[in-house]
């Protein structure tokens, strides 16, 4: 799935972390980070996924559009129970 770069941002909000904690954890610099917040077209595809997949591998699930409800993330419970969702 190609996450929207809006779902991308709201994950990293959910888990509390901030840009430039997620350039340091995914090698992503800060200012490619913003631009991908700021829905630059032109941020690569890869580089979109290098943070899907640490979102990922942080609890978040991203869900695709199905046609009748538009796409979301959800988070893992043992993430909730840590107090970290910021929704």
């Amino acid at each position: 799935m190609d996450v929207p770069n809006e779902l991308l941002r709201a994950a990293r909000v959910a888990l509390g972390i901030g840009q430039r904690e997620l350039a340091k954890l995914t090698g992503v610099g800060q200012r490619t980070i913003l631009r991908i917040e700021r829905n630059d077209e032109t941020v690569t595809v890869e580089t979109r996924r290098r943070l899907q997949d640490a979102f990922e591998e942080a609890g978040v699930t991203f869900i695709p559009d199905d046609g009748t409800s538009g796409p979301g993330l959800r988070v893992r419970r043992d993430v909730l129970k840590q107090g970290n969702l910021r929704f």
